[in-house]
């Protein structure tokens, strides 16, 4: 493969986060700890709560939620999170978050803004 070409799949994989790929090349393990005494939900919860503390790109946080819906958490669940977080990540982190949240939920955020409320 030609120097460009190895570049430019590498920086898609990244962006894609390839699960497969990240931890074959950068030996990273994106899955959760052989042993732990947490359920892999409470887990994924975690992590997406870390994600959206971190200030976290847009993939990523999409990524960590889609990771906790297969763990098995529920829509309120990870809306409760961004909740829980907000006093120690700051309002600032959790406002970021939240549309990019609520996409990978299915929820387009901006389009319910401009809906005009009731009565």
């Amino acid at each position: 493969m030609r120097q460009t070409l190895r570049f430019q799949e590498t920086l898609r994989r990244l962006a894609m986060i390839d699960e497969g790929f990240v931890e074959c090349r950068a030996g990273l393990g994106l899955g959760l700890a052989r042993e732990s005494v947490l359920d892999p939900k409470t887990a994924a919860l975690i992590q997406l709560a870390a994600s959206m503390t971190l200030g976290s790109p847009a993939v990523c946080l999409e990524w960590s939620t889609d990771r906790a819906l297969a763990a098995g958490a529920t829509e309120d669940e990870i809306a409760d999170v961004l909740l829980a977080i907000a006093p120690v990540a700051g309002l600032s982190r959790v406002v970021n978050a939240a549309p990019e949240v609520a996409t990978a939920l299915g929820y387009d955020v901006a389009a319910a803004l401009e809906e005009p409320i009731g009565p």
